[in-house]
């Protein structure tokens, strides 16, 4: 079975990329949001998914489309990069964002790479969240919650859970820069240990009505479009 159990595994980020949205036209579900980015819009989306990338460091690490599409893919290397330095552990944030994720990961990084160099590895602690009490009344709370790195059969294994995340637009650019972070973290280990997939689990991976048409394309399967009575 396709897809058994919603669980993806792929060589690399573009593998993934393009199964998880297979996936989630084949077994996701179709809502109209109310509260939340997009409002209004209807959302593809699977209840829950595990996506597994086996060799998340294999450049580019930008996804790509075909040239016959006729549409630019969602993001490149160079806008990973300035997301990975900009808002995975950038601090300065612009004045109309409430935050940006590395308020949060940046303080925290020390710590874990301390925890990973005194065990050797040997840890489950090395855990980042992103967040705090306050987030929840935000407008829009942070999508990624939390980041774990575990040394597991001698490679470091980025994991992740987002509570929401948009898989056509925001999943290639947040794993590229997340890969960014493992080997950030690797090259501060003091111990033998090589680079390692990346794990991500959400249960809200979804994909927006604007990107319906472009899904389309790129998929055997389609999304059907939502008729006008079943959004009231």
């Amino acid at each position: 079975m396709i897809f058994q159990h919603n669980y993806i595994e792929g060589r690399t980020i573009e593998d993934v990329w393009r199964d998880a949205m297979w996936c989630c036209i084949r077994s996701g579900y179709a809502y109209r949001v109310e509260v939340g980015s997009y409002a209004g819009q209807i959302r593809k989306q699977l209840d829950y998914v595990v996506i597994r990338v086996l060799e998340p460091n294999i450049r580019p690490l930008s996804v790509r489309t075909p040239e016959a599409c006729g549409f630019a893919a969602p993001t490149s290397e160079d806008k990973i990069w300035k997301y990975f330095s900009e808002y995975i552990i950038g601090t300065e944030k612009s004045p109309n964002e409430d935050y940006t994720y590395g308020q949060f990961i940046a303080p925290q990084i020390p710590r874990a790479v301390a925890l990973l160099n005194d065990s050797s590895g040997n840890t489950n602690q090395a855990c980042i969240q992103i967040g705090d009490a306050h987030s929840i009344y935000l407008n829009d709370p942070p999508c990624l919650r939390v980041i774990t790195f575990k040394v597991v059969n001698g490679m470091l294994q980025l994991s992740v859970f987002f509570r929401s995340w948009d898989l056509f637009a925001g999943l290639p650019e947040n794993l590229g820069g997340l890969q960014l972070l493992k080997e950030y973290i690797l090259a501060q280990l003091s111990f033998e240990v090589q680079d390692g997939p990346i794990v991500a689990y959400s249960d809200g991976l979804h994909i927006y009505e604007q990107y319906f048409p472009l899904v389309n394309v790129l998929n055997i399967d389609k999304i059907e479009q939502p008729k006008k009575t079943d959004q009231g």
